[in-house]
């Protein structure tokens, strides 16, 4: 097609011919049986302006339509000269000039009016080998004209029937009636097939020799639908999914399609805009499989309603199935549970479904970022097996990876002609688990976050303890790379991946769990677990004996102490209360030689030792767990020997030995004066006045105190009478272990004539323990 534009120059009066029409319809002019269309004869239609015609459309070409835009000049198919003029507008009103070159041309005045009766569109959907009726009102000042329906094709247009006024009308398939009273004139076509299918107008027709004019009233889109099956039912349940595949063996569709019907027809349609890809529109998501031949939809929101997944065939010819979607309410369905796992290791999840669809496929998907739920099976890492009990399955997924982190469903899928569906029933969270990080009162600590690649972008969140509730907050949230609370930070690395969180002067109250999230479109998924455990900045120092009990006093912060978790564990390192180093629990109170006690209104729990050993000395850990806490308070205990049987033995001997040696100088000195007071017959008798008795001496068997050092206390025994205590009768014992000592001492009778001094013996004993006594002795005269 050749356009040129050309000026006309008016050389003579030429009548022209008024035509009415309507703002946003459609003209149409054919000429009578002396103007005929001719192919090999220049055609063209201009438009005057300041005394020229522009031209519109001039062509050469030998074919039987020639168009420019809204414009087109065509072959009616009586084989009339034919004009039509779509979707006008008031700037297209003027004064045309249309015709052969050189053979005949006509002249028209167009007028475009606005009016609410005409120029409308509309649609109307016919389903194939059914009736449909398309009916147009008018006005009053068309009741007498001739009315018409014309179908447009392509760029050209052909009348389909026609009655005169008050008047009815059939053609083939076509029949048409006019009611004066109502103004209104209907077309119905019998046993619609997909040729029918189209724009229609309809409208009044005036003649003006040689002009007959066409002005459309309406503009009406006829669809022709089929419903290839019978509808499907399909069950989803309160507060789960639903995943449906609806195939279409049709060979190259224009488009595939979803809509929700409403007063049995589809007002609005949703197309696949791409293949291959899914596409989210509001509560569902479409997927346009080219190599399954099918639809795929993915409902996040559940509406119960009739919908229909169909193909277009062709602009105005469609094929659809229809599903009736419903959703019940069941105790089994709906339900968040959340699970952790540590890396490396094996994951079991139990999905519940109702019992009435134990034969059904069992199902199991992950979320992807557009919050489709993809099949999983093919992975190889994941194995699903029916449980023995009704409405039960169960999933293992091996090996688990930080990759498997995510939000995964439970479903069963059912299938019922071309139409199968997944009714997804258990939302399941999987969360990782990475190693237990040690935060100390008063100091700082970080919690790391790795992520995949593909969160890049996304923001990252923290939140502490319960985060799977609908109140759960975030305690921090990054949508830059930096962010910062009071005591909280959070950093974004995003070339190695990780988000780190910064808690400055750790606090008992900060001990938990904490879960590393980013958001995907608008739901938060929680994919990381790390435990935060708090050691108290107070060391406990505690002594005891050998052979004797301790006590250790762990103080708490928890709210609800009967429910709260309290123990003491021994080891160098924090992680042996989780391999085995507990030693009591309030959970078994008592343990061996183990026990605690809870004194709830002072928040002390203590823990009695008993029979103290010396392999009991080294570190131990107060602990409390209260709602997924731990607190920690660091326990040194020491353990001594205790005082032993050698004390006593060492301090018989020492007595036995200086009573015989007090004894044999005694009688010495008796006899001795004696011999030297032989002559002397007014001496005193010595040997009857001075004689000692072994008898007469005062002691005690040395016992323990029972009394246990700590750094700074002294231990004191004593051998004297408890009715005669003196600070002669105690010894301090140093802290370092040395000889051994035992003293004895003698103390002279006041009363006595003999002139007894005071003796000491000392004794050394090389032993590893230190062990002190003292012995006085007062002898009697007789």
């Amino acid at each position: 097609m050749k356009i040129i534009i050309t000026f006309c120059l008016i050389t003579g009066l030429v009548s022209s011919t008024n035509v009415i029409s309507y703002s946003g319809g459609s003209v149409i002019m054919t000429m009578g049986d002396r103007h005929r269309w001719s192919s090999h004869t220049p055609k063209y239609i201009c438009k005057f302006a300041g005394g020229a015609c522009k031209t519109v459309i001039q062509s050469t070409a030998q074919n039987d339509t020639v168009f420019e835009g809204r414009f087109s000049l065509y072959e009616s198919k009586q084989g009339h000269f034919g004009v039509l003029i779509r979707e006008l507008n008031p700037q297209d009103a003027g004064k045309y000039r249309f015709g052969l070159a050189n053979n005949w041309n006509r002249e028209i005045n167009l007028k475009v009016h606005h009016d609410a009766c005409c120029g409308m569109s509309m649609t109307v959907v016919g389903h194939l080998n059914k009736d449909v009726s398309i009916s147009c009102d008018y006005t009053v000042e068309h009741k007498r004209t001739w009315k018409y329906f014309y179908k447009l094709k392509g760029h050209s247009a052909d009348w389909v029937i026609f009655t005169m006024p008050g008047k009815n009308h059939k053609e083939n398939q076509f029949y048409i009636t006019d009611d004066n009273r109502l103004n209104l004139f209907t077309m119905t076509i019998r046993e619609l097939k997909e040729e029918d299918g189209g724009v229609y107008f309809c409208g009044t027709q005036t003649w003006e020799y040689p002009i007959k004019v066409f002005s459309t009233i309406k503009t009406v889109h006829l669809h022709v639908t089929d419903k290839v099956q019978s509808s499907v039912r399909v069950t989803g349940f309160l507060g789960g999914r639903i995943m449906m595949k609806c195939r279409h063996p049709l060979e190259n569709p224009k488009a595939r399609f979803l809509c929700r019907e409403l007063e049995g027809e589809c007002p609005e349609k949703t197309y696949t805009n791409v293949q291959n890809e899914w596409q989210q529109n509001g509560g569902f998501s479409l997927y346009d499989d080219t190599s399954g031949k099918s639809l795929m939809v993915f409902f996040r929101n559940l509406t119960e309603g009739t919908y229909r997944c169909g193909v277009d065939v062709s602009d105005f010819t469609e094929q659809y199935r229809e599903v009736n979607v419903e959703v019940k309410e069941d105790p089994c369905c709906g339900k968040i549970i959340s699970q952790a796992g540590y890396i490396g290791e094996t994951l079991t999840i139990s999905c519940e479904h109702p019992p009435t669809l134990r034969a059904s496929l069992k199902h199991f998907c992950k979320e992807d970022e557009n919050l489709i739920c993809q099949d999983i099976r093919a992975a190889g890492k994941y194995s699903l097996s029916d449980h023995s009990q009704p409405g039960l399955f169960t999933v293992t997924i091996s090996n688990l990876t930080l990759s498997d982190a995510g939000v995964y469903w439970c479903g069963v899928e059912t299938s019922e002609g071309h139409i199968s569906y997944t009714s997804l029933t258990t939302r399941v969270q999987i969360s990782i688990i990475t190693s237990k990080v040690i935060g100390h009162e008063g100091d700082a600590v970080e919690i790391r976050c790795p992520y995949d690649s593909k969160y890049k972008q996304n923001s990252k969140h923290v939140c502490k303890d319960e985060c799977f509730t609908e109140h759960s907050d975030s305690l921090i949230a990054q949508r830059t790379t930096q962010n910062k609370t009071e005591r909280f930070s959070v950093h974004d690395d995003i070339t190695a991946g990780v988000f780190s969180v910064n808690i400055s002067r750790v606090k008992a109250v900060d001990a938990g769990r904490y879960w590393c999230g980013v958001e995907t479109g608008d739901v938060l998924m929680n994919y990381l677990s790390t435990e935060l455990q708090v050691v108290r900045k107070e060391v406990l120092q505690v002594f005891g004996r050998e052979t004797l009990s301790v006590s250790i006093e762990c103080s708490y912060r928890g709210e609800s102490p009967e429910s709260d978790g309290k123990f003491l564990c021994m080891g160098q390192q924090l992680a042996s209360c989780d391999k085995g180093g507990v030693k009591v629990s309030s959970e078994k109170n008592r343990t061996g030689r183990f026990s605690l006690s809870n004194d709830a209104p002072a928040g002390v729990f203590t823990v009695t030792i008993t029979d103290l050993r010396e392999e009991d000395s080294g570190t131990y850990w107060c602990g409390e767990e209260s709602l997924g806490s731990s607190i920690y308070t660091e326990v040194h205990l020491h353990v001594s020997k205790g005082p032993g049987s050698s004390v006593l033995i060492t301090v018989c001997v020492c007595i036995t030995l200086l009573l015989i040696g007090a004894s044999a100088l005694i009688l010495y000195r008796l006899k001795h004066k004696e011999t030297q007071g032989s002559s002397s017959s007014n001496r005193t008798d010595v040997t009857k006045s001075d004689g000692v008795s072994p008898a007469a001496c005062d002691y005690e068997e040395v016992n323990h105190s029972g009394q246990y050092p700590d750094s700074d206390t002294s231990v004191y025994m004593n051998t004297s009478p408890s009715t005669n205590s003196s600070d002669k009768n105690k010894v301090q014992l140093p802290k370092d272990e040395g000889p051994a000592y035992a003293t004895v001492s003698f103390q002279k009778n006041p009363d006595s004539p003999s002139n007894l001094l005071v003796s000491t013996v000392a004794f050394i004993k090389e032993e590893s323990a230190t062990e002190y006594a003292t012995v006085k002795h007062r002898p009697r005269l007789e």
